[in-house]
């Protein structure tokens, strides 16, 4: 992806998280991973090497490609004719 689609996709990523059409729950899902990733507690601790890593890398990659998924498929709303 180059710069002027790392743009769009971002301001296109800002107007997704204001929308009021999509549910709560679905523009958490990034949060909510890297509040895991920052969490002491983990499903398997980070003292564990390589695979207490693992499984933040995991958890914050699985969100990534949600949200990239669920930006890249938003719609938003068109121009209302009214304010012309």
């Amino acid at each position: 992806m180059n710069a002027t689609g790392l743009r769009g996709m971002g301001s296109r990523f800002f107007r997704y998280l204001r929308d009021g059409r999509i549910p709560l729950w679905k523009k958490l899902a990034g949060l909510v991973a890297v509040l895991y990733f920052l969490s002491p507690v983990d499903a398997l601790p980070d003292v564990i090497p390589i695979l207490g890593w693992l499984d933040d890398l995991g958890v914050l990659s699985a969100a990534a490609f949600y949200m990239v998924r669920q930006v890249k498929q938003y719609q938003p709303e068109p121009a209302s004719l009214s304010s012309r």
